[in-house]
C-alpha cells in the first residue's frame, strides 16, 4: 500500500519521501522526524488487529488518528497497540519517544498543526467511504508514538483489520489496494491545495509514507 500511494502522489506531483522502503524495524519516534520545516504532510499506513476474544473477527472497518489524548476505550487499545514497538528500541529513542504529550499539545504553532491534522484526517475519511467495505469509524485522536516527532501535519490511517476476513481480502486485493490508494492521494491532495489557498503560498509536498 505504501507504495502504491507513494506512486500515485508522484503521478499527480507532489514530492514523496519514504521512512523505509524494506520490511526492517525504524525506531517510531525516528519516523515522524522525517517530516520537519521540508515537510508538508506526514502519513502513517497501519493494519489494525484484535486479540482473541468472543466475536473478535466480526469487528471490521477503517479510522484515521491524529495526536491529542485518547477519548475512548478504543482508541487507547489501538494506542497501546502501535506503541507497542516502543520495547523493541534502543534506550536513548525510546526515551525520547516518550516525550510528554501535555508539552507537545502547549506549543501554539504545533496546535494549529494539530488543526491541520483534524482536518486532513476527515478528508481522508470522506475519501476512503465509499471505496472501503467496512464500517468507517471516523476521526480519532490519540497518543501515538510515531506521530509525537512529526513538526508538520500528521495522521496515522488504520486500513483495515487483519483479524477480519472481509478486510483481510480487501487489504491483499490488488485491485481494492489500488482503489485505497488512490483515495488516500486524492485526500491528501485535496488537503494540500485546500492549505495553499488558506495560506496563499505554493504548497511544496512532502508527503510522507510509512
Amino acid at each position: 500500500m505504501g507504495f502504491l500511494l507513494r506512486d500515485e502522489l508522484k503521478r499527480r506531483g507532489i514530492g514523496v519521501v519514504m521512512t523505509r522502503t524494506s520490511d526492517t524495524l525504524i525506531d517510531l519516534a525516528d519516523r515522524g522526524a522525517y517530516c520537519t520545516e521540508k515537510c508538508d504532510l506526514f502519513v502513517s499506513l497501519h493494519v489494525n488487529s484484535l486479540a482473541r476474544r468472543r466475536g473478535y473477527t466480526s469487528t471490521n472497518g477503517f479510522e484515521t488518528y491524529f495526536l491529542a489524548e485518547a477519548k475512548t476505550e478504543e482508541a487507547e487499545r489501538v494506542e497501546a497497540m502501535e506503541n507497542e514497538a516502543l520495547r523493541f528500541e534502543a534506550p536513548g529513542n525510546a526515551s525520547q519517544s516518550g516525550t510528554d504529550l501535555g508539552f507537545i499539545l502547549r506549543d501554539l504553532q504545533l496546535n494549529e498543526y494539530l488543526r491541520e491534522s483534524a482536518r486532513v484526517a476527515e478528508m481522508v475519511q470522506d475519501e476512503l467511504d465509499p471505496v472501503h467495505t467496512g464500517v468507517n469509524h471516523g476521526v480519532k485522536q490519540a497518543n501515538f508514538a510515531v506521530l509525537r516527532t512529526a513538526r508538520r501535519p500528521a495522521i496515522l490511517i488504520e486500513l483495515g483489520y487483519s483479524t477480519n476476513e472481509s478486510d483481510a481480502r480487501l487489504l491483499i486485493n490488488k485491485n481494492s489496494q489500488k482503489a485505497l490508494a488512490t483515495a488516500i492521494a486524492d485526500a491528501v491532495v485535496d488537503y494540500l491545495l485546500e492549505y495553499e489557498r488558506k495560506t496563499g503560498s505554493a504548497a511544496d509536498s512532502g508527503g510522507r509514507g510509512p
